[in-house]
């Protein structure tokens, strides 16, 4: 019996890494790595993590338990895997945002992806990309948004296209038919 406890640990900790938590995969490193060079500034990295279907569900549960609203745990339930990186800026060399957003399109093409919305101004970079492959549109979603202090890169998957139907019905949007 005391074998088993003094193994426990290692053992909660394989299932962590072996589920998707900790660790981003090699692709996102590889993709972070890629955009940091492109923006041509210097960073520290505060934080890369991963939170795989393990993760989400526990956050799920607590989620549940927590709120009032099923809309969050909803939206929680259609997410399978989060990848994300914060880095801090530590010296901005002064890449015009215009030049800098047209590198990292064709970066983040030539990785499989394309941008639905990307928006731009002195301080402020912000572009969503989903998966150019069909069989992963709203599938796939990675985020970039720059400002004057950190660049933060996210990597959602799941089923997206319920997710922003989720979204769109909680905040009551109203289109109107051309």
């Amino acid at each position: 019996m005391k074998s088993l406890i003094k193994i426990s640990p290692l053992f909660i900790a394989v299932l962590f890494i072996s589920s998707g938590c900790i660790n981003v995969n090699r692709n996102f490193k590889q993709t972070s790595s890629e955009l940091i060079h492109e923006f041509g500034n210097d960073y520290h990295r505060e934080v890369e993590l991963s939170a795989g279907p393990f993760m989400i569900n526990i956050a799920s549960w607590v989620v549940n338990f927590s709120q009032d609203d099923e809309m969050i745990d909803d939206i929680m339930r259609q997410v399978s895997n989060v990848q994300v990186g914060v880095y801090t800026l530590t010296r901005n060399r002064g890449k015009e945002k215009a030049s800098i957003m047209e590198k990292i399109n064709n970066e983040m093409e030539a990785r499989g992806w394309q941008y639905i919305v990307r928006t731009y101004d002195n301080d402020e970079l912000t572009a969503v990309f989903v998966s150019k492959n069909p069989d992963m549109f709203f599938r796939k979603m990675f985020i970039i948004t720059h400002d004057s202090e950190q660049l933060v890169l996210l990597e959602v998957e799941g089923k997206l296209d319920r997710l922003i139907e989720l979204a769109i019905k909680d905040k009551k949007f109203k289109f109107k038919d051309m």
